[in-house]
């Protein structure tokens, strides 16, 4: 019959639509492989177009300024080595001061000042200038406050 042939031609015509569930699919791999090539070949050709000379940059400048630096003085090149305490030998000179306080200046230029016990105590001014031991320092605070009272630093 006419109708039968006419059906047979149309499943022909749609055999070709049907999807192909092979699995040989060479021609879309070969079009994501020229694709992905192509798209690199891009890249690289604009990457290459680059300008070649080098532009010297400089450093910016900080919003905000850096630390100033502290000042730590120097510590003297030695201290002087002399004694908190002495005692009178022959040859030592002692001055009497107007407030009737005797006193002793050393040939260095330290001032001492005659205590309760006959001996001369370091001016607490001189402290930081001499170099002396614990021992030494615990038995100066110790028996200078005897003159200390009516002297006002």
């Amino acid at each position: 019959t006419a109708s039968g042939k006419k059906r047979q031609e149309t499943i022909k015509l749609f055999d070709n639509c049907k999807p192909d569930y092979s699995l040989n699919k060479t021609p879309m791999k070969r079009k994501f492989i020229f694709s992905i090539a192509a798209l690199f070949s891009i890249a690289l050709l604009f990457s290459a177009c680059k300008s070649s000379r080098v532009w010297e940059t400089k450093p910016r400048q900080s919003k905000y300024p850096p630390p100033s630096p502290r000042y730590n003085p120097q510590p003297p090149a030695r201290y002087a080595v002399t004694p908190l305490i002495i005692s009178p030998r022959p040859g030592f000179t002692m001055n009497q001061f107007s407030d009737g306080r005797y006193y002793h200046r050393s040939n260095r230029g330290f001032l001492y000042w005659k205590g309760i016990d006959n001996r001369f105590y370091l001016d607490r001014t001189y402290l930081n200038r001499v170099q002396y031991t614990k021992w030494e320092y615990k038995e100066w605070k110790k028996y200078r406050k005897h003159y200390a009272d009516k002297r006002k630093y």
